[in-house]
C-alpha cells in the first residue's frame, strides 16, 4: 500500500479510542517517538546513582532530578557566595527600568508563604528569583532542538541552590517539562544569560509543543548579557573584546575552570549518553552547567551592586562611563554626570572624549550653555588632529564640538569672527555630508559680520 492509500484508511476509520460516538475524537498533541533502537534502555535509578541526582515523578511519568548546595561562605574566583545574592532590586531596575514600571518588580529575595502539598516530593520552598540556563541538542533552534538539561538556581538562607532537570530520553520529554513547568510556579522574577533570544523561546516553544501551560507568562525577565554589554564589551577587561559568560568570569572574579567541557562538545555527550546509557560522560556537563548558574548570579549581582553605588564602586574611568550611559537611558541624569565627570579624567583619549561629549550635551540640554561651551573646548583640545592618527570615533567628536562650539558663539555670545573661524576648521575637517550647511553657516556669518561693521561705521 502507498502512502496516500495509508493516509487515507486512517482518515477514513472508524472513531478512535476515548472519543465519543457521532464526535469527533479529542486529539492530544504529543510527542511519543520511535527510537528506532537508537536509544539504550535508560535505568534511571542507575543513572541517578551516577550523576547524584533522584528519579522524580511526575503525571507523565519520571524525570531525573540533581541538587547541589554552594553554601554561602564557600568562594566562586574571588567572590563569596552570599555576595551573590541579589539584596534589592533598585539596581536591577537602573540597569533595566523595563522592571519598574507600574511596580512590576517587587524585591526578589524573600522567599514565599509555604506552597500547598505538591506531587512533586523534591519541590522547594519556590523562590522568588530563578536563575536559569540552559543546555540543549543545538543552537540553531526548530523542531529538532531540545533542552536537555534545564538547570535552575535561587538562593536559600544565603546558600546557592542548583537544581538540573535531566532528560534521559526523548519520550520522557514531556515529564521533564511538567516537572520544570511545576518548579517555576509562584516565581516573581528569573534572570538569564541571552535568555530572551534563546532559553525562554526555547522552552516555550516546546511547552507549547507538548500543550503544557506557559509558567512564565507576565514573569518579569532580567536577561544580564544586555547589561554586561553596556558596562563591559570592547574593553580591555573583556580580554577577547566579547561579553561571554566564561570571559567575564574570569576577568572580573578571577575563576579558573579546570577541566571544563567546550560548549561544542555538549551535544555529542548527550547523543553518546542516549546511544550506550552510559551517563559518566555527562558529568563534566552537570558541571559545566552549575559553573555557569553560580557565574550569572555573580555577574547579574556584580552589575547590580554598580549601578545601586554609582561611579565610587568602578574600577576605572572605563567602567564609571558606562555606567554613566546606563544612568542616563535610566533618566538617572545626576548620577550619569558624577559618572561622565570621573570619565573626564581618563588617560585615555577615547573615554575622556566620549565622556566630555556627553557632559557638554548634558549640560547644554540644562541651558547651562558657558559650561557646555568650556566642555567644548576640552574636546577641542584633546582631539588635536595630530593626535587622532584616523581614529574615527575621536574625529566625529571633534567635529561635533567644532560645529557645536561655532553654535554657541554665534547664539549666545555673539562672537561672529570666532565662530566663522571656527565653522571654516568644521569645514576643512569635516567630511561631505555636512559641507553644504557649513558653507551655508558661513554665508549667513559673513553677512552678519559685515552687518555689524557698517553698524559699528554708522555709529562713529
Amino acid at each position: 500500500m502507498d502512502l496516500s492509500s495509508r493516509l487515507r484508511a486512517i482518515v477514513q476509520s472508524g472513531p478512535r479510542r476515548g472519543s465519543v460516538e457521532g464526535r469527533c475524537p479529542v486529539r492530544e498533541l504529543t510527542y511519543e517517538p520511535d527510537t528506532g533502537g537508537y536509544e539504550a534502555a535508560t535505568d534511571l535509578a542507575g543513572v541517578g546513582a551516577i550523576l547524584g541526582g533522584v528519579p522524580m515523578r511526575t503525571p507523565f511519568g519520571d524525570c531525573l532530578v540533581i541538587d547541589r548546595r554552594y553554601e554561602a561562605d564557600r568562594l566562586h574566583g574571588t567572590m563569596r557566595i552570599e555576595d551573590c545574592e541579589l539584596k534589592d532590586c533598585d539596581g536591577l531596575r537602573v540597569l533595566d527600568p523595563t522592571l519598574g514600571r507600574a511596580g512590576l518588580l517587587a524585591p526578589p529575595n524573600s522567599l514565599l508563604a509555604p506552597p500547598s502539598p505538591s506531587t512533586y516530593p523534591l519541590a522547594p520552598e519556590t523562590p522568588r528569583t530563578i536563575f536559569i540556563d540552559l543546555e540543549t541538542t543545538g543552537l540553531s533552534g526548530g523542531a529538532g532542538t531540545v533542552a536537555f538539561l534545564v538547570g535552575c538556581g535561587y538562593f536559600d538562607l544565603g546558600a546557592f541552590q542548583v537544581r538540573q532537570f535531566l532528560l534521559t530520553s526523548y519520550a520522557s520529554e514531556r515529564a521533564l517539562l511538567s516537572a520544570v513547568a511545576s518548579f517555576f510556579d509562584g516565581a516573581e522574577l528569573i534572570v538569564t544569560y541571552n535568555g530572551k533570544t534563546f532559553d525562554v523561546p526555547m522552552m516555550e516553544s516546546r511547552w507549547g509543543f507538548h500543550r503544557i501551560e506557559m509558567p512564565l507568562d507576565g514573569v518579569p525577565h532580567f536577561d544580564a548579557l544586555h547589561s554586561a554589554r553596556r558596562l563591559w564589551k570592547g574593553r580591555t577587561l573583556a580580554d577577547d573584546g566579547g561579553c561571554r559568560l566564561s570571559t567575564l568570569e574570569r576577568t572580573l572574579f578571577q575563576v579558573k575552570r579546570v577541566g571544563d567541557v567546550p560548549g561544542f562538545e555538549i551535544p555529542d555527550r548527550f547523543f553518546r549518553f542516549l546511544r550506550s546509557g552510559d551517563p559518566r560522560p555527562l558529568e563534566p556537563v552537570l558541571e559545566h552547567n552549575r559553573i555557569d548558574l553560580v557565574s550569572l548570579a555573580a555577574v547579574t549581582a556584580h552589575a547590580a551592586r554598580l549601578a545601586q553605588d554609582g561611579h565610587g564602586a568602578c574600577r576605572d574611568c572605563a567602567e564609571a562611563l558606562a555606567l554613566g550611559r546606563i544612568y542616563e537611558r535610566a533618566e538617572a541624569l545626576e548620577r550619569a554626570d558624577e559618572c561622565y565627570l570621573r570619565g573626564a579624567d581618563s588617560d585615555n583619549p577615547e573615554v575622556r572624549a566620549e565622556a566630555l561629549y556627553r557632559l557638554a550635551l548634558r549640560r547644554r540640554r540644562d541651558r547651562r550653555f558657558a559650561e557646555a561651551a568650556g566642555f567644548w573646548r576640552d574636546l577641542i583640545a584633546l582631539t588635536e588632529p595630530k593626535s587622532l592618527r584616523r581614529r574615527g570615533s575621536l574625529a566625529d567628536l571633534r567635529q561635533c564640538a567644532v560645529e557645536a562650539l561655532a553654535i554657541h558663539h554665534e547664539h549666545r555670545d555673539r562672537d561672529f569672527m570666532s565662530a566663522r573661524e571656527l565653522a571654516l576648521f568644521a569645514l576643512q575637517e569635516g567630511d561631505a555630508r555636512s559641507a553644504d550647511g557649513l558653507r551655508h553657516r558661513i554665508a549667513r556669518l559673513d553677512r552678519k559680520i559685515a552687518k555689524k561693521r557698517d553698524a559699528q561705521l554708522f555709529t562713529s
